[in-house]
């Protein structure tokens, strides 16, 4: 994978919703500042679904003239960017995504969300949560309309769990923060995890002290203006919303650990619940695979 300074090859998943159209400001933001070549994939199919707020049957030429579209908003914000449309029933549409950068090579996805409570994702399937599980590449997930505006971004809260995490996080803060010279807090949620039977794990003051002093030095030493905090122990998710708000954040990154998709949904991976904590956009990094 491409682990340069900034995201070269964007997928871009859209769908005509109001959530995809803010993932295409997004991507123009994106690309204007990295140069990046952006392939804009929509999945046609035949199924009844639910779009623009009533039950729906999309023909193929209406998925056409969708990705014809979004490409020329992209050339017209001096984006490079090409289509491709393919076929695949309601419950594939994650996978087909997922096939889709693994043959762009994407070293992003940008996938817009409309934040489905937990017990909705599970039914009714969260592309956004299943392209995670899916893919190794950042992933940048967009939720509203006003969430795709990453002109705006000038303060990045990074969160980071210690270990293999720090790095990714590093990277795919760097790629959207040195171009806009943004400000980063890089945050670490203290860890207290008590199973059912009583046992427990703390985390030491040392050990928490230590993530958080490795990732401001790994984001300095990348030449990003850096401070960390360590927040209380607690439901990280909720942690990190609360943070970013008192903060001010404008967009939060996350290391790459991720959990498959029926894990996440049933055991609550903190990418899936966060997603239902905020409205800001938030940046997984790449998957490390051990």
């Amino acid at each position: 994978m491409e682990r340069a300074n900034s995201f070269s090859r964007i997928l871009l998943a859209t769908d005509g919703s109001e959530q995809s159209q803010a993932a295409v400001d997004a991507t123009i933001e994106l690309a204007r500042f990295s140069s990046a070549v952006v392939r804009v994939a929509h999945v046609w199919n035949l199924e009844v679904h639910h779009r623009h707020g009533v039950w729906d049957v999309e023909v193929r030429s209406e998925a056409e003239r969708l990705v014809a579209e979004t490409v020329d908003r992209l050339s017209a914000a001096g984006v490079t960017a090409d289509k491709e449309i393919f076929r695949a029933d309601n419950s594939h549409v994650a996978a087909a995504i997922a096939e889709v950068a693994r043959q762009f090579q994407a070293d992003l996805v940008v996938v817009g969300s409309r934040g489905l409570s937990d017990w909705e994702s599970m039914f009714r399937h969260s592309v956004s949560h299943q392209v995670l599980a899916s893919v190794d590449c950042p992933v940048l997930i967009i939720r509203g309309r006003s969430a795709g505006d990453m002109r705006s971004t000038r303060r990045i809260l990074v969160a980071v769990a210690g270990g293999d995490d720090i790095a990714p996080a590093v990277r795919a803060t760097a790629a959207v923060a040195r171009a806009r010279s943004c400000s980063v807090l890089a945050v670490h949620v203290v860890q207290a995890i008590v199973s059912p039977p009583g046992i427990g794990y703390f985390e030491s003051e040392s050990e928490s002290q230590n993530t958080i002093d490795q990732a401001v030095q790994e984001l300095r030493d990348a030449g990003i203006a850096a401070e960390g905090m360590l927040a209380p122990a607690g439901p990280v998710p909720a942690s990190l919303a609360r943070v970013a708000e008192d903060w001010n954040a404008d967009l939060i990154v996350m290391g790459s650990s991720r959990m498959g998709n029926a894990a996440g949904l049933l055991l609550g991976s903190v990418s899936h619940d966060l997603l239902h904590s905020t409205r800001l956009p938030i940046l997984i990094a790449e998957r490390v695979r051990r």
